[in-house]
């Protein structure tokens, strides 16, 4: 079965910090999502999609709270990673965005961080790499609430000035979550996006020392090191989903992670994988992923997965599941979600 690294286990450590706070059993959660301690106490790992899914999917459950997501990113000091204290550490606030925007991968893979910085503001993009099923709000709640507790942090009060846009509609009613987010909300968005004025960006970080930031700076890079190999197999992974659609091949994927093709087949057969491989799962999981939560056709799947033939995409599907793709989904019509 094909994984998807989602996230630090110190992200997960804090949703369970938060549980214990409420008295939820975390442990009895953990188990039947298929984690252990082990797991989260692992920071050279990363916790998978799948399971992190049936743990947030239980957790709402059993402790009510629908803004858990939000509550629990707050939650994660920005001294618990490299990356955290790195950005309140800067020099100023648009240098800890520019470091947040390279280096929040470590803490969160399968989102893509991107700062852009204008005359009158600068905004923080932050965009899933992948499809996430119902995970998807509860970790961009979380990522809002970590990157807003940061911003406080670097500038030593609410960042109430920041305006904050949500990737959906406005809920009906008086949402008491949304209220908790920022005081500017914008909805029907892109993605989440976090815009802050020029004031504010350029705003000396309240504990800018510029030898931690150095050590922390290097601490990311060290951690990216310790992953592995197996590390850049998920660097493949995520440069694939991105540009899926349009069918990279190995050159293509190559220059946005920086390396030579030549250097991109070294570095993968020392973990064990190949390119080719590597696609082939992607691809898999993801015409699955489509069939069974979006109404797309089979066509617009296929060419959602680089496929310029539908006849093609057909019968690959059929020598990964050995059914047809209609099939496939006829069946999952059958099964309700957990």
């Amino acid at each position: 079965m094909t994984t998807v690294a989602f996230a630090h286990p110190v992200y997960v450590r804090t949703i369970v910090d938060c549980l214990n706070g409420r008295g939820v059993d975390s442990v009895t959660l953990l188990t039947d999502a298929g984690l252990s301690w082990q797991d989260l106490s692992n920071d050279l790992g990363m916790i998978d999609l799948l399971a992190f899914r049936q743990f947030a999917y239980r957790a709402i459950q059993r402790s009510g709270e629908s803004s858990l997501g939000y509550l629990a990113g707050s939650m994660l000091q920005p001294y618990h990673t490299p990356v955290g204290i790195a950005a309140v550490s800067g020099g100023s606030v648009r240098e800890g965005l520019d470091f947040l925007s390279a280096h929040a991968d470590l803490l969160f893979p399968t989102f893509d961080f991107q700062v852009q910085h204008g005359p009158t503001s600068s905004t923080l993009r932050i965009r899933p790499l992948g499809p996430m099923c119902d995970a998807h709000v509860f970790a961009l709640h979380s990522i809002l609430g970590w990157s807003l507790h940061l911003l406080k942090a670097m500038i030593g009060n609410s960042p109430d000035e920041v305006v904050v846009g949500l990737p959906y509609p406005q809920p009906s009613g008086h949402d008491v979550s949304s209220s908790l987010f920022a005081k500017k909300l914008v909805f029907d968005q892109a993605c989440l996006m976090l815009q802050l004025p020029v004031g504010m960006i350029d705003r000396r970080c309240l504990f800018a020392d510029q030898e931690a930031f150095k050590n922390a700076a290097q601490d990311c890079l060290r951690q990216r090191s310790e992953f592995g190999f197996g590390a850049f197999a998920e660097r493949v992974r995520r440069s694939l989903l991105k540009q899926l659609a349009h069918n990279p091949v190995a050159a293509v994927v190559a220059s946005d992670l920086g390396v030579s093709p030549r250097r991109l087949a070294r570095r993968l057969a020392q973990s064990g994988a190949s390119f080719s491989g590597i696609k082939d799962e992607v691809r898999k999981s993801q015409a699955a992923w489509y069939l069974q939560h979006t109404d797309l056709s089979i066509e617009t799947i296929a060419s959602h997965l680089g496929y310029a033939d539908p006849t093609n995409f057909g019968r690959k599907f059929k020598c990964w599941y050995l059914v047809a793709p209609s099939r496939m989904r006829q069946e999952f019509k059958g099964v309700q979600h957990p």
